[in-house]
């Protein structure tokens, strides 16, 4: 009697744990950004934002397209035009400086690749990095004059997690 009693009890508790897992599991839906010529799957409503960017090349406009979660997650899509001048330097120096501003002093980088997407095979490099409060996970993006950023950030087991394999691999640049 006793030995059913555990078993019943684990079998409650094996059913809770995957009710539990079923629903922290985001509900990923395409979302096509005209403006930034791209796709992905979000999971959740995005909301836009803009912020105006100060360079010694003159004002930027900096998009962010994000989905906020609980627990300090955030995944988020960045676009931002670059002057022709900046945009004709080579790649991986570019890449470099994206990954480092993203760093900042106090984080360290844990996973550094460079891939190619898409038809065009446009520059990037997926970056894991470590900061004192959170893990942020980026895939840069180099497409013509235009900087995408793919981010997944907030603790380590969510921004390495199938979720963020998912949105980061649909990433899509569009015409």
């Amino acid at each position: 009697m006793r030995t059913r009693k555990f078993k019943i009890l684990g079998l409650a508790f094996g059913f809770l744990a995957l009710a539990a897992i079923s629903a922290q599991a985001p509900d990923f839906k395409l979302y096509a950004s005209t403006e930034g010529r791209y796709k992905v799957l979000f999971p959740g409503a995005v909301k836009t934002d803009t912020f105006p960017i100060k360079t010694d090349k003159g004002e930027l406009t900096l998009t962010v397209d994000l989905v906020e979660l609980r627990g300090g997650t955030s995944f988020m899509v960045t676009f931002v035009d670059a002057p022709d001048e900046v945009a004709k330097l080579p790649a991986a120096g570019r890449l470099d400086k994206v990954r480092d501003g993203n760093k900042g002093t106090e984080g360290k980088v844990i996973a550094d690749k460079d891939v190619a997407l898409g038809v065009e095979k446009f520059a990037g490099r997926d970056v894991l990095i470590e900061k004192p409060d959170m893990f942020l996970r980026n895939r840069i993006v180099l497409a013509g004059n235009r900087l995408y950023q793919v981010i997944v950030q907030g603790p380590k087991d969510v921004v390495t997690s199938p979720s963020a394999d998912r949105f980061i691999e649909s990433f899509e640049v569009t015409k």
